[in-house]
């Protein structure tokens, strides 16, 4: 796959950490732009064909015209797409949700602009002083008065006066960059859209995979650990077949930082469509309406649209390196990659990895603002199981939660085995815990 026609943008989480399969947070359609019907309590995204010659010319002309948008304004972009959704068959709100998502991969010059800030900010001052000072007949006598006073300042001519005054609003921003992408590559990344935007109004997440254990399905824990997604995970057997059983916490079952979350849930979609066989099901509920129930496999035909980077190391991880052999030389760290069996067929996919000198190995799960009821129920697993070699690191935000304190403070387990962290852990924390195990 050529990075033409694959998302090789990043998503953002805590900390500013990149995941590489992951496309832009913000590229994915916004409710208006959704296409779906509910029946009988069902939610059916309405997908396009990507092999529709209608929808690929069309977006092969939009996609004609964003990569000539360099150096132009937005404005002017926006005036060539929508003359192209203007004046071609189809219907236009597919073609809007197919510029939505060119828009996403383009980058605008948003950099403050220091001279012309210190124009205005010299225009107003003199144009304040001169309606405190003096008296105008009409107003081309004081536009003249104004033009002739920020003449020295500038060389703007009169008629350029008002169009630098708002050089740099939106819609005047000129374009940098452009991340292009093939029309029939566009069109998967419009129904993953589809998808995506329904997962923001998502309660309940359900992803069943078959037990395979290859790169793929190790990568996708990865993610879903690197978004920080709130998850239980079970292996269950169905027809004869062990399968991975994964149920995720959706935005609108959780009180903290919803709106992230959600786009970090939306996201993750997008690596589950590296998966050979899933099964997805989702309760989708927009606000003062019913609960509806998506259904989607990898029968619904979507292809994957990024690219797997099964060698990334983090930038998280990184700094943790770092850190570790600042203090010491005995441990190394690497990301989470195996699963942990845990009591009652449930499992855990850690943050962290690490392996002593001696061969001792250990890991690291976090727990996040917004891992309060996930928190307690891993403290009450651990309470009755002594052959697992994990550390708890718990977020300062959730002590302050009285039944998390309580927990934390009641829980033998934490007390050695565990620590507390603000933004990311630290070494002070963590050390005597690793060195405990050696």
């Amino acid at each position: 796959m050529s990075t033409s026609d694959a998302d090789n943008t990043t998503l953002i989480g805590q900390s500013s950490r990149h995941t590489p399969c992951a496309v832009n947070q913000n590229t994915m359609l916004t409710k208006d732009l959704l296409r779906y019907k509910i029946q009988k309590g069902q939610i059916h995204p309405e997908f396009v064909k990507p092999t529709d010659r209608q929808l690929l010319a069309i977006a092969e002309q939009l996609i004609a015209v964003f990569e000539a948008s360099p150096d132009i304004q937005r404005a002017t972009l926006l005036e060539s797409s929508k003359h192209i959704i203007d004046s071609t068959p189809g219907t236009p709100i597919i073609k809007r949700g197919l510029e939505k998502l060119l828009l996403d991969r383009t980058e605008f010059d948003t950099e403050p602009n220091e001279e012309l800030i210190a124009f205005r900010q010299k225009l107003f001052t003199e144009t304040s002083r001169l309606l405190s000072q003096e008296h105008f007949e009409d107003y081309t006598d004081y536009q003249g008065k104004v033009s002739q006073i920020m003449a020295d300042e500038s060389s703007t001519e009169e008629v350029e006066l008002s169009a630098k005054l708002y050089a740099d609003l939106p819609s005047c921003q000129p374009v940098l960059t452009f991340n292009t992408l093939s029309a029939e590559r566009l069109l998967h990344r419009y129904n993953a859209a589809q998808v995506q935007g329904l997962l923001l109004h998502c309660d309940t997440l359900t992803l069943k995979l078959a037990d395979s254990m290859t790169a793929e399905l190790r990568q996708l824990f990865k993610y879903l650990r690197f978004n920080q997604l709130l998850s239980t995970i079970r292996k269950e057997r169905t027809d004869g077949k062990e399968i991975y059983q994964i149920t995720v916490d959706g935005p609108l079952n959780l009180f903290y930082k919803t709106k992230r979350y959600g786009m970090n849930l939306a996201n993750f979609f997008i690596a589950v469509l590296h998966q050979p066989k899933w099964e997805l099901t989702a309760e989708i509920q927009f606000r003062n309406n019913r609960r509806s129930q998506l259904s989607l496999d990898e029968s619904c035909g979507i292809k994957p649209i990024s690219q797997q980077f099964l060698a990334y190391i983090p930038e998280d991880i990184q700094l943790f390196q770092a850190m570790l052999q600042n203090k010491t030389d005995d441990w190394q760290i690497r990301p989470g990659s195996q699963f942990l069996p845990l009591a009652g067929d449930f499992y855990c996919f850690p943050d962290y990895q690490l392996v002593h000198k001696s061969g001792v190995e250990t890991a690291i799960e976090l727990f996040h603002p917004w891992h309060q009821g996930h928190l307690i129920a891993r403290l009450k697993t651990l309470a009755d199981q002594t052959d697992v070699s994990l550390i708890l690191g718990v977020s300062k935000e959730l002590k302050k939660n009285a039944l998390i304190a309580e927990a934390l403070e009641s829980s033998e387990y934490f007390s050695q085995f565990g620590f507390t962290f603000r933004d990311v852990p630290t070494m002070r924390a963590l050390l005597p815990i690793l060195n405990s195990f050696v």
